[in-house]
């Protein structure tokens, strides 16, 4: 019996050197503060600030080489607890600040065919217009840290939206698969892209790292 791997003539071939990307959505922020402050200069809360301490121990056994946030406080904080630990400077990239989608939050989704999920969601046509100019963005950013740190590894302390974003495009899945999964606060998400520029998703939303793992209920955790 032939033990060949029969995916080998539709697998590319893959090369070294491996550049490695890690997704990290920022910890929990003290929303209370929000209508004060404003969405982007919200600090992190007393236990966003352990959720970032947590995250910075395990970011420091992963040899990280670079690091990279947005511009977004929340994002700063968190990105800060791990580049003072490791001694690491954090490069500022307003690129990877969190998408608005004002005309998303709430949208529901739906457990039937696609085809019904669509009949049922009337902005479908509008907000996967959305999407894709958005995922366009994001592959231009992982494409310049793809060029400027090949080999490396990297990583981007950014957005629940973002993040989602980035892994739909990877995944060509349509609003629907971005409606679908949530991003934990505090997760980790790793892509592994070849030589070449191909990417694998090696993981999505580990949080194990966490004092207290998520709510398993992530229908209330769809904030920002």
């Amino acid at each position: 019996m032939s033990t060949k791997n029969p995916y080998t003539r539709v697998q590319p071939k893959t090369r070294e050197p491996y550049t490695i990307v890690y997704l990290i959505r920022h910890a929990n922020p003290e929303y209370s503060l929000e209508k004060k402050l404003g969405d982007a200069m919200m600090p992190l809360s007393s236990d966003g600030r352990l959720q970032a301490k947590a995250l910075a121990s395990r970011l420091s056994r992963l040899s990280i080489d670079t690091a990279y946030s947005s511009a977004i406080a929340r994002a700063q904080e968190t990105a800060a607890f791990f580049g003072n630990k490791q001694k690491i400077d954090i490069h500022v990239d307003p690129r990877l600040n969190e998408i608005n989608w004002k005309d998303w939050r709430r949208v529901k989704y739906f457990k039937t065919s696609e085809e019904r999920r669509k009949q049922r969601l009337p902005e479908y046509k509008v907000l996967d217009r959305q999407l894709d100019i958005m995922q366009a963005k994001t592959r231009r950013i992982l494409a310049d840290v793809f060029a400027k740190h090949k080999g490396e590894r990297v990583a981007l302390f950014c957005h629940g939206n973002i993040i989602k974003t980035l892994l739909t495009s990877i995944m060509n899945a349509d609003v629907l698969g971005f409606l679908s999964f949530e991003i934990y606060q505090g997760s980790i998400s790793k892509l592994v892209i070849d030589r070449d520029g191909y990417v694998k998703i090696s993981f999505i939303n580990d949080a194990h790292h966490l004092p207290a793992y998520p709510e398993e209920d992530i229908f209330i955790t769809l904030k920002d």
